[in-house]
């Protein structure tokens, strides 16, 4: 692998606008869920049926923020991801790539790298804004406590973006490992009621809870480590697996 393997994945993001679109993405969540956990009294507050308990804190407004980039933001990281990886011997572009490269690593690892390291920025500039926003709207917080469990949603959705681009280049679609993807997350939300059995969820990690007691990075080390283990199987099936050579009419 050169430079310019990596240079041509970092156009190919720039030219299609998944970039663009990615960071707006968690950008406009940071923005957007801060202001509606804030405001949340004010919206409802013409309706005599709705109560609230409290009054809605800091930890409201990034609890939104994580439950909405764990879901939605999350979701196109991944699909983002496994668009880079879908090569089929049946299309233009992957007879193109698969006719000309027999190794798995040279293929597909630079587009996992490069996809991975751009979700990170993305998740970043996410909270990067929810985090200001938390200051501007709510004013001082625990910053270590808010800023921990950030990083550790920011992790989980590169791996699950990851395993994501893997599954993707090991079936050959997007639509086939979104769909693998989506599946395994609704399956840990239905098993997530077990309360012995949800910290150890892959799931977990997109969704931390926001404590103003602190950042447990033991309970988020439980679900981070399931969901590396996945990731690394899918990534090392998908790395190993030989490039099947593209057959030709007689």
């Amino acid at each position: 692998m050169n430079r310019t393997v990596f240079r041509v994945e970092w156009y190919r993001w720039l030219r299609t606008r998944r970039l663009i679109a990615l960071v707006a993405a968690f950008a406009l969540f940071g923005f957007v869920s801060l202001l509606g956990a804030k405001y949340l009294p004010e919206l409802i507050g013409r309706s005599g049926d709705i109560q609230l308990l409290r009054q809605p804190d800091w930890r409201d407004g990034l609890q939104q923020y994580v439950k909405n980039t764990g879901l939605l933001a999350a979701a196109v990281a991944m699909v983002l991801a496994a668009q880079t990886c879908a090569l089929r011997n049946t299309e233009p572009i992957g007879i193109y790539y698969l006719s000309r490269e027999v190794s798995p690593v040279r293929l597909f690892l630079p587009r996992i790298l490069v996809a991975a390291g751009l979700i990170a920025v993305a998740a970043l500039v996410g909270a990067a804004v929810s985090l200001y926003e938390c200051w501007a709207l709510f004013g001082s917080f625990p910053l270590a406590s808010g800023a921990g469990s950030l990083a550790v949603q920011a992790l989980a959705v590169v791996l699950f973006a990851v395993f994501a681009a893997a599954l993707a280049a090991r079936l050959g679609s997007a639509g086939a490992a979104a769909g693998v993807t989506a599946g395994i997350y609704v399956l840990c939300l239905l098993i997530s009621t077990v309360p012995k059995i949800q910290p150890y969820l892959p799931t977990t990690a997109l969704q931390p809870t926001i404590d103003a007691s602190g950042f447990a990075f033991g309970d988020a080390a439980k679900s981070l480590l399931v969901l590396l283990i996945l990731t690394v199987a899918a990534l090392t099936t998908a790395l190993t697996t030989p490039i099947r050579a593209i057959k030709t009419a007689a």
